[in-house]
């Protein structure tokens, strides 16, 4: 079993950043470096795209407990932040047993 881990961010004025508004494509290719994706595969095979700013990663079961995946995660996403000049807030999810949705209304 593995852990299904999901981070969501909103950035404070990124156009302020020494990259300009192009910092989330830039984000988006370092985060694809440490395995985070904006899609998700379901059951059938069938790619979606994850709404923006959200990112989806699998990490196998050999930590002790999920909230060190977590500091990790925290710890990676501070790196880019930094390198990028940027601030705003996040949230990461950790999770064992896992199920998702994907759907539009």
């Amino acid at each position: 079993m593995s852990y299904f881990v999901t981070i969501t961010f909103d950035l404070e004025n990124p156009s302020q950043s020494p990259h300009g508004t192009n910092v989330y494509s830039k984000i988006t290719k370092d985060f694809d470096n440490i395995d985070f994706s904006r899609i998700v595969t379901g059951k059938r095979k069938i790619d979606r795209q994850l709404p923006s700013n959200t990112y989806v990663a699998e990490f196998d079961d050999d930590v002790d407990h999920q909230s060190e995946i977590a500091e990790f995660v925290k710890g990676e996403l501070k790196k880019i932040f930094t390198k990028y000049s940027v601030k705003g807030k996040y949230f990461i999810s950790v999770g064992k047993n896992w199920s998702w949705k994907f759907g539009t209304f």
